[in-house]
């Protein structure tokens, strides 16, 4: 059969398109295996043997997409292949988070909020507790679902530091090991209003240093627990669903927080003032330490993380503020609670 010239240029061209996609595409298969020996070699990632680093690379090329996408859009934060970046989001949620919500029937006692009465109009347009000696540094919870303890002890340490003049870094790892009881169970999750019970009827807590932090479940060890360093009275639960209420208590005091924290943004957060389609499944607990007002106006939290100081902005993040949602960014005005003194 013969053929046209036509046609014979046409499958030419044909070819060489495809030859030309192909040797693009081998070119970005190269180029993300290249980033994820870089990745692996900057975080000490060591896999066990070649199919659990060919199926961990393909985890990290599709967050790598996402994160390249959302930073290609004109939003005002940026998002980055932190060491998160080769487990999958089930994985994450799994291993680095821990709150439980409260189940229908055993949210316990209601409470009052202290500050229902304060006008918005006598608070401070910025708060910031780090700059007021009210924050110990960043610290990480590892591979425990214990973020619970972490949100825990850093309003406890808060208001301790306020009421007494003392800030003491105190111990998660008590909570973790002796705090089990209830709904608080470790490493497998918990929730702060129940710690906060657990430590007033414990009498307090003991510090960091006498009680260090393994990042496992253990045994209580009721030496340690017993060498009681900082102690709360109360706690009271921030009406929900309401930022201007929230204000008013961050304005007082660092303030425990529940939010989505496994969602993708909130997890490859690297700095800005985070915003977007943000989820509202509360799984993870920070501690909200300030507010304020950016130059081009506008308003965000300050919060303290508990995944060390390589995560977003050593170990902070900055989320919008006052945002149409009432539930607030990433559901974090949904349940937040603080301790009182």
């Amino acid at each position: 059969m013969a053929y046209s010239p036509g046609f014979l240029v046409a499958i030419i061209v044909c070819a060489c398109a495809l030859s030309a996609q192909a040797a693009r595409d081998l070119a970005e298969d190269r180029s993300i295996v290249a980033r994820h020996e870089e990745w692996m070699a900057k975080y000490g990632r060591v896999y066990n043997d070649d199919a659990e680093k060919a199926r961990r690379l393909e985890v990290f090329k599709a967050n790598v997409a996402f994160i390249e996408s959302v930073n290609s859009g004109t939003d005002k934060f940026w998002l980055e292949a932190n060491q998160f970046a080769d487990i999958s989001e089930e994985e994450f949620k799994a291993t680095y988070t821990g709150y439980k919500a409260p189940v229908s029937g055993n949210k316990g006692k209601p409470t009052g909020f202290k500050y229902a009465n304060v006008s918005l109009d006598v608070l401070p347009t910025s708060v910031d507790w780090r700059t007021k000696g009210a924050v110990t540094p960043i610290k990480d919870q590892g591979q425990c679902g214990c973020c619970w303890a972490f949100s825990t002890v850093g309003s406890v340490e808060g208001i301790v530091k306020l009421s007494t003049g003392k800030l003491i870094s105190l111990s998660e790892q008590e909570l973790v090991d002796c705090d089990v009881d209830g709904m608080d169970q470790g490493c497998e999750g918990g929730l702060m209003d129940n710690a906060f019970e657990f430590i007033i009827d414990n009498g307090g807590l003991t510090t960091e240093g006498n009680y260090p932090y393994t990042g496992t479940d253990g045994s209580c060890n009721s030496n340690k627990e017993s060498k009681s360093a900082a102690s709360i009275t109360g706690y009271e639960d921030v009406p929900a669903n309401d930022e201007a209420s929230l204000q008013k208590a961050v304005a007082a005091q660092p303030v425990s927080i529940a939010l989505d924290g496994g969602d993708n943004l909130f997890r490859f957060y690297k700095g800005g003032i985070l915003s977007g389609d943000c989820g509202t499944e509360l799984d993870h607990g920070i501690v909200a330490v300030g507010y304020g007002v950016a130059g081009d106006g506008t308003k965000y939290w300050v919060m303290k993380n508990s995944w060390g100081t390589t995560w977003g902005e050593k170990g902070f993040i900055r989320m919008k503020r006052d945002i149409a949602d009432e539930q607030g960014l990433c559901g974090l005005a949904m349940q937040p609670s603080y301790p009182t003194a």
